[in-house]
């Protein structure tokens, strides 16, 4: 049995990946804010060992935005920990569980605005570039040890909640 971990499954998205996954095979260990705080590297740390074994795949859909809003105006820290810090703790957690069984994937999610900057996205385009460097970093370090690791980088994805902020904008 293929075990996947997936972080983010309340969100608009998570709701969508996880019944895909489950009926592509996989049995889903999903999580969601309820589970905990992964800006907290002891509370991914938990997540991370919770999930049933071996753990061959981890699919963090933790992070996004709001409404893009200037440079001056935005707190930046609440963009990194919700895109580069849940990102680190969840990897830093999974890659000694991935490396005991023989390998592992990551999929995380970037940001078409990693590419192709927008106006008032420069946090969040930051946050999600270093989601996306982390991706590519960890596909590196872990190629030796059969772990993959990739970054998806969508445009904005048709979700309730971007359909609504679009339809202010």
């Amino acid at each position: 049995m293929r075990h996947v971990l997936l972080t983010g499954s309340e969100g608009n998205v998570g709701v969508v990946v996880a019944p895909y996954l489950s009926n592509a095979g996989w049995n889903v260990h999903a999580v969601s804010h309820a589970d905990g705080d992964l800006s907290d590297p002891g509370v991914a740390k938990s997540i991370v060992e919770r999930a049933p074994k071996p753990l061959s795949a981890v699919v963090h859909l933790v992070g996004g935005s709001k409404a893009g809003e200037p440079l001056e105006n935005i707190d930046m820290t609440v963009y990194e920990r919700m895109n580069r810090t849940t990102t680190f703790n969840v990897m830093q957690a999974a890659i000694p569980v991935m490396k005991s069984s023989g390998g592992g994937s990551f999929v995380t999610i970037g940001a078409k605005s990693v590419v192709h900057p927008t106006g008032n996205r420069a946090v969040y385009t930051m946050a999600k570039s270093a989601v996306v460097a982390l991706t590519r970093a960890v596909a590196e370090e872990g190629r030796g040890h059969g772990i993959r690791a990739n970054a998806i980088l969508p445009s904005i994805i048709k979700t309730p909640e971007n359909l609504e902020w679009a339809s202010e904008e």
